[in-house]
């Protein structure tokens, strides 16, 4: 009886519109996600945040390593000072902040935050360079009826599923790590989705952030 009510359970579940979430390999594959996207600006401040996680060290080995929960922050339209700025966070009764660096890939001041289990779609934040302080408002740009990551790879799993089949080795284990990131263009929502299999090789795919439609599919060397 109780096998008979779990199965039943299973295909209740809104995600049932793309099976049962529990036989999705991709799912417990992600070693890279960036589920969502905020914007702040202020008198003095132009801010940009995202939230995800990503595994430690990151390496494209079709493993999934041990994953760094985190909120990171660019600051724009101040590369060229020479002030220090750092940032602060309240969240769930745990103030964190860290201190702006130049990224020397991107060029741009970025900070992180560790944070776990961090759900706020709005948040303040403190930017302080040389004993003034400022308050940023952060909300987030990600449309509201888009559709979750896990649901987003629910779909791929569906409706791609001889090319993620191709990922599976003789012990039946899927033999690759997955990169998740919400992009959000003209106010509609997309996620890309890198299928990472080792020795740099890269398929990546672009989802339908509303209906969860495949709309592209690329090889990256």
């Amino acid at each position: 009886m109780k096998i008979v009510k779990a199965f039943i359970l299973c295909f209740l579940l809104p995600i049932a519109l793309v099976g049962c979430a529990s036989t999705n390999p991709l799912r417990k594959s992600v070693s890279e996600l960036r589920s969502d996207i905020f914007l702040g600006q202020s008198q003095n401040y132009h801010v940009s945040a995202c939230y995800g996680f990503t595994e430690t060290p990151f390496d494209n080995d079709a493993k999934v390593g041990v994953r760094k929960y985190f909120l990171r922050f660019k600051l724009k339209d101040k590369q060229l000072d020479n002030a220090t700025y750092s940032i602060s966070l309240t969240f769930a009764d745990k103030t964190y902040s860290s201190s702006f660096k130049l990224n020397p890939v991107t060029h741009n001041d970025t900070a992180e935050l560790l944070i776990e289990n961090f759900n706020l779609k709005e948040f303040d934040v403190l930017i302080s360079s040389g004993g003034v302080s400022e308050v940023v408002t952060m909300r987030s740009v990600v449309p509201e009826n888009t559709i979750s990551y896990t649901t987003a790879l629910d779909y791929l799993y569906k409706y791609q599923r001889k090319l993620i089949d191709s990922y599976i080795n003789y012990d039946g284990q899927f033999n690759a790590e997955i990169y998740v990131r919400v992009i959000v263009k003209e106010q509609h929502s997309y996620y890309y989705v890198g299928i990472a299999s080792g020795n740099g090789n890269l398929k990546a795919l672009l989802i339908d952030g509303f209906n969860g439609d495949v709309l592209a599919i690329r090889e990256i060397f």
